[in-house]
C-alpha cells in the first residue's frame, strides 16, 4: 500500500507480455475490420508501457483515487494517452480522455505510434494543468494544449533517438 491508501504492483514481465497479447489481438481485429473498428485498449496499454520506462508502480483500481500510478517519491500520477492511427504520431488536435475531478500531483501524457510504441512522454504538474482542465466541458483538453504546458521527459531531448516501447 501507497501513502495514499491504494495498493500499486511493479510492471512485471508478466504483464508485459499480455499486453503485447493484446496488442496483437487489436492490431488483427483492426485489420479484420478495415480499421473501422477498434478494441479500446490504447488507455490501458499506454499506462503499463509509461509505468515500466518512468519505474512507476502501476494502481490496480485508479478509478476510486483519480489517478493512474505512483512515483518513487510517492507522487500521484495521472496517465494520459493518445495513439496515432494514421501517422507517426497523434495529431495535437486531438483530445486526452476525461480527467476526474480528483486531484494528481502530475500528469505524463504518452503518445504512441499507430502499432503501439511510446513515442514520447510529457510530464505536467496539476497546478499547470487544473485550469485547462477546468475550462473544457469535457474535461478532455487537446494534446497540443496539454503539451504546452508540458516538458517532454521522454525520449530525453538530448538523445534525439527515437525509442519504441
Amino acid at each position: 500500500m501507497s501513502k495514499w491508501n491504494v495498493k500499486t504492483v511493479a510492471v512485471t514481465r508478466k504483464m508485459l507480455g499480455a499486453v503485447r497479447q493484446a496488442v496483437a489481438a487489436s492490431r488483427i481485429y483492426e485489420e479484420a475490420t478495415k480499421g473501422n473498428r477498434k478494441l479500446g485498449i490504447t488507455g490501458e496499454v499506454g499506462e503499463v508501457l509509461c509505468c515500466k520506462r518512468m519505474g512507476l508502480r502501476f494502481c490496480i483500481d485508479p478509478r476510486s483515487q483519480g489517478f493512474d500510478a505512483i512515483d518513487r517519491r510517492g507522487k500521484r500520477v495521472q496517465i494520459k494517452t493518445r495513439r496515432s492511427e494514421s501517422a507517426d504520431l497523434p495529431r495535437d488536435a486531438g483530445r486526452v480522455s476525461r480527467f476526474s475531478l480528483h486531484e494528481f500531483d502530475y500528469a505524463l501524457l504518452v503518445l504512441m505510434t499507430p502499432d503501439y510504441q511510446v513515442a514520447e512522454i510529457w510530464r505536467a504538474q496539476y497546478a499547470d494543468l487544473a485550469g485547462l482542465i477546468d475550462k473544457q466541458p469535457g474535461r478532455n483538453p487537446t494534446v497540443a494544449s496539454i503539451k504546452r504546458k508540458a516538458t517532454r521527459v521522454w525520449p530525453p531531448i538530448s538523445s534525439g533517438v527515437r525509442h519504441g516501447a
